[in-house]
């Protein structure tokens, strides 16, 4: 309420109390105005959190939460002491470019995007090339694939936009610095998002990389200043510089039809994953105020040459299928009786190894799976006893893609709903890639995210050297190849028989494969 209307007020109370027209306030020249704009003013000076809030919630936040209390906390400066993460959605429309099923070249655009991130809050380093979500919400499999990003040591990228370079000074640690390869942290700092909170996170932090967790409070982004004011600095000075930006509002005059633009110019998502990379490496070499204007990789330099070495992850632990691992129980299936041999379920596909198929004496026993939530062609199963067992594999062709946990629930519930079918003989990836572009001209947004996480897994696949892979692995996609050839093989040989005229056939010897 504005002071005149608290000052009608007070006179008409006044009026309401009977005072006479010969006292205060009625005998000044104001009707006592000014004294109560100076006793407003007394209280707004007073309580400083509760007038702040007649500026916003930001301005509220601000002003109950800081500037208060023992202001000398002690500065971490041993590098990877503490980090902090977050995610931010971007202030950008993107697109991909598809191959329809009638031949046509199309463009969709996507939902608005998530970047995970992680900084170190001694030098203001960040760590590892961030993570982009495709998801609507981030998960907690986007969390640990974030930290396995910043785990993993880092390869610059080969950039394809014309005029997009990396400054000689930017970079990673993991890149400039080969001592701290696979360096991990020692405490977490983040917010209470749900994905935070999951157990698989959690699980992993503690036991794979070692750390402690800190939960900030509710509402209090202020408790992890660096991460935020990273993603205020990325968001200003590179996305909301673009012409498919939506700005920081509806009514932002930057906002210029974002979608029509991503659209005009195919700012596809590959672009979008260049751009980021040269932004951060180059945030990495730009000197800070708060570094006494070194660059983050100065003042890590300096750190790591002052003998402040931070931990590494143990030489065991360098497979990048453990930070998105999760445990398991399944119980071995099978039966004499119906001739099906030993296999273990898990989310509706059979996995089966030599030995498990020979081992019939394991049946109704329960196994321990150590399964990759991000890659479930193949599980690693254990023993009661806690020994290994061995990888078992899936059945079909599901081990021939790479695929995620929510990829491959979404499939059940297609198949489950009738919407698509697949057979042995078909990829259910590529199966469900055919469907995502039937539903692409009727619900454009919501499924462009969706193709956009196929075509990454399909290019993986491609990308994918044999030798690499495990020897299990291998095994099974040499036989679905053998089997291919052989069912192609049979049909030549059918359709041979069928053309052969008929009086001409008692006379012909098929050779049978």
């Amino acid at each position: 309420m504005r002071p005149k209307y608290i000052h009608k007020k007070f006179v008409d109370k006044c009026k309401e109390l009977g005072i006479p027209r010969s006292e205060y306030p009625f005998n000044t020249e104001h009707l006592g105005y000014r004294a109560l704009c100076r006793h407003l003013e007394h209280l707004r000076d007073k309580h400083f959190g509760k007038a702040s809030s007649r500026y916003g919630h930001d301005a509220e936040q601000k002003a109950k939460n800081s500037g208060i209390g023992q202001q000398n906390y002690p500065r971490t400066i041993t590098p990877y002491q503490d980090v902090e993460f977050d995610g931010h959605r971007f202030d950008g429309i993107w697109v991909i470019t598809i191959k329809t099923l009638e031949g046509d070249d199309a463009v969709l655009t996507l939902d608005r995007l998530w970047v995970l991130s992680f900084i170190d809050r001694a030098t203001d380093n960040i760590i590892g090339r961030p993570h982009i979500s495709l998801n609507k919400e981030y998960n907690a499999t986007d969390v640990m694939i974030a930290a396995k990003k910043a785990v993993i040591p880092v390869q610059k990228m080969n950039l394809t936009i014309h005029g997009l370079s990396y400054q000689p000074t930017g970079g990673y640690p993991s890149e400039r610095f080969k001592d701290i390869e696979w360096a991990v942290w020692d405490v977490i700092h983040f917010d209470n998002a749900k994905s935070h909170l999951a157990e698989m996170v959690r699980e992993r932090l503690r036991n794979l990389i070692g750390c402690a967790t800190c939960l900030g409070a509710v509402d209090k982004p202020m408790r992890r200043p660096h991460i935020e004011r990273f993603h205020q600095t990325l968001t200003s000075s590179s996305m909301q510089r673009m012409v498919n930006t939506t700005g920081s509002h509806p009514g932002d005059p930057r906002r210029k039809e974002p979608e029509k633009m991503a659209m005009r110019y195919e700012m596809t998502f590959e672009h979008l994953e260049e751009i980021l990379d040269v932004v951060v490496a180059n945030y990495n070499g730009t000197p800070h105020g708060s570094l006494f204007y070194n660059s983050p990789l100065e003042a890590l330099e300096q750190r790591l040459n002052k003998g402040m070495i931070p931990r590494l992850l143990s030489e065991t632990k360098r497979t990048e299928f453990v930070f998105t691992q999760v445990e398991q129980p399944r119980t071995v299936r099978g039966s004499h009786e119906s001739g099906k041999r030993p296999y273990i379920e898990y989310m509706g596909v059979e996995y089966r190894n030599d030995l498990l198929a020979n081992s019939a004496h394991l049946l109704n026993t329960k196994l321990s799976l150590h399964v990759n939530v991000d890659d479930l062609r193949t599980i690693r199963a254990y023993l009661p006893d806690g020994s290994e067992f061995g990888l078992l594999v899936a059945a079909g062709k599901w081990c021939l893609t790479p695929h995620s946990l929510q990829m491959r629930k979404a499939i059940n519930i297609l198949k489950r709903k009738k919407l698509i079918h697949f057979t042995q003989w078909d990829d259910p990836i590529f199966v469900y890639h055919e469907y995502l572009l039937t539903q692409a001209k009727t619900k454009k947004k919501r499924v462009a995210n969706h193709i956009a996480k196929t075509k990454q897994v399909m290019k993986k696949r491609e990308a994918e050297k044999i030798s690499e892979l495990d020897e299990s692995l291998v095994a099974e996609q040499a036989s679905i190849s053998a089997l291919e050839k052989a069912r192609e093989q049979q049909a030549k040989l059918q359709i041979a028989k069928t053309n052969t005229p008929t009086s001409h056939r008692r006379f012909k010897t098929i050779t049978r494969w």
